[in-house]
């Protein structure tokens, strides 16, 4: 059962309305707000699609203007940004395969817990949001920093574990972010505490 306590009903609305249409069907919804659909840990505003196949700017443009008022943020090749009724949300196309296959409510696909727990590592190293390590911090008491470092291999037989461990103990950035709206008990003091447990317990293996 999704936690739709996570979004707000407009997000909700327009969250079944791009995964409904045909153009978006190889599209999953990951990132935070597809962790908080599925955990309840906190409350998520964007929308971030991803798919392992390219298309077309002007055929996202197209559709999404058949979903209200829309705002083009960015485009490039391969990430597409938009506001659309006031949500942001991105088109991501990257030649990554998934390890599992979606979660499925209804026409909502959402990534599994593999494949967001490889981004998520992925995501740390171009950037140290206070929402990732949040994220993080629950991935690890899912999965242990362990499974979670194969996962980001099997999907990103390119990256580099040392960069991802160096990401994990980086704080800094995050530390002058506001907290998100958490659903659950929350001490930034213990999230940090687990990663850095875990990484160094990681490393003296």
């Amino acid at each position: 059962m999704l936690q739709l306590q996570t979004v707000d009903p407009g997000t909700l609305d327009l969250l079944k309305k791009i995964s409904s249409q045909p153009t978006f069907l190889k599209h999953r919804l990951v990132g935070g707000t597809s962790l908080a659909l599925q955990f309840g840990h906190r409350l998520s505003i964007d929308l971030d699609f991803f798919s392992s196949e390219q298309i077309d700017y002007e055929e996202i443009l197209l559709n999404v203007k058949s979903f209200g008022k829309v705002e083009v943020i960015s485009r490039s090749k391969f990430i597409n940004s938009f506001f659309i009724n006031d949500v942001k949300v991105d088109f991501v196309s990257l030649p990554y395969l998934w390890i599992d296959d979606p979660i499925i409510y209804d026409s909502i696909r959402l990534a599994s817990i593999k494949d967001i727990a490889a981004m998520k590592l992925a995501a740390i190293t171009n950037r140290g949001s206070k929402k990732d390590f949040i994220d993080i911090a629950l991935l690890i008491g899912q999965l242990g920093l362990d499974q979670m470092l194969r996962f980001y291999n099997q999907k990103y037989p390119d990256g580099m574990d040392m960069m991802v461990l160096r990401s994990l103990v980086y704080f800094e950035d995050a530390e002058v972010q506001a907290d998100p709206v958490m659903l659950v008990p929350y001490d930034w003091g213990n999230i940090k505490k687990l990663i850095l447990d875990e990484t160094k317990r990681y490393l003296k293996q």
